[in-house]
């Protein structure tokens, strides 16, 4: 007898793969001054330090050291701490700052430098692959705790995701194993019942495949060059659009 595990759930990275996300620098500049409005409502006025410019600069380049250990060691930190021990080290005033409006801030940073967009055809897709009786979910590295779930309703979305697992949640960040088998564990299956589907070799390829999925989806996304590392774990399938999805469940199922 066969002890083959039947495909039951499939689990979807965020942006890059359900969303695109190019760089704006138009957005970028807009976004760091609000930013700037932001901390100065809180107390922490850094307009008569920095121009929105040289502010957008140094934002840059600190939330990209942050990022830079993120990647090292897995973890994800809050967004509070990030914003005093990465971002704002510098700044006296920095404890006027709060959960709640370094959410804002953060916020601003997933998708204020952005270009943001749903993936072409994905509700269509989506509303195709519901047919299969198939659970579906959200695995993301994000530091903000409510882009994803916003993005989601903005692009019409929300309904189809059963299970959404965010780094900034769960302390954790692909491709650490653990986030992969949280999220199979809280909707219920093994992970081997599960296939994942994500833009990077380094994050999702390798993540999914570590964590024991079913399988692991590679779909294109040229723009993504932080991730395009090759960590010796090739994806069971490539695709260059979200229409070719649908296939392969089907031969899985």
């Amino acid at each position: 007898m066969s002890n083959k595990k039947e495909l039951k759930a499939v689990f979807f990275d965020f942006g890059g793969t359900i969303d695109l996300y190019p760089a704006d620098r138009t957005n970028a500049l807009k976004a760091s001054d609000k930013m700037l409005s932001l901390l100065k409502d809180t107390g922490i006025n850094l307009k008569n330090k920095y121009s929105v410019e040289a502010f957008f600069r140094v934002l840059s380049e600190r939330y990209g050291n942050y990022k830079k250990w993120r990647n090292k060691t897995n973890i994800e930190l809050s967004g509070l701490k990030v914003w005093k021990e990465y971002i704002l080290f510098d700044e006296p005033d920095v404890d006027k700052l709060d959960e709640q409006m370094t959410e804002e801030l953060t916020s601003l940073i997933e998708t204020g430098r952005y270009l943001r967009k749903v993936r072409p055809r994905m509700k269509d897709v989506m509303e195709e692959l519901v047919k299969t009786g198939l659970h579906f979910g959200i695995i993301s590295n994000v530091l903000s705790l409510t882009q994803v779930p916003r993005n989601l309703a903005d692009y019409g979305l929300e309904s189809y995701f059963s299970t959404v697992v965010l780094s900034s949640e769960f302390g954790r960040a692909k491709p650490d194993p653990a986030i992969f088998l949280h999220a199979a564990k809280a909707a219920g299956y093994l992970p081997e019942e599960c296939l994942y589907v994500g833009n990077s070799p380094a994050k999702d390829i390798f993540g999914a495949k570590n964590a024991g999925f079913m399988a692991a989806v590679q779909i294109e996304y040229e723009d993504d060059l932080d991730d395009i590392k090759d960590l010796g774990l090739a994806p069971d399938y490539y695709i260059r659009s979200m229409e070719e999805l649908p296939e392969i469940l089907h031969n899985l199922t």
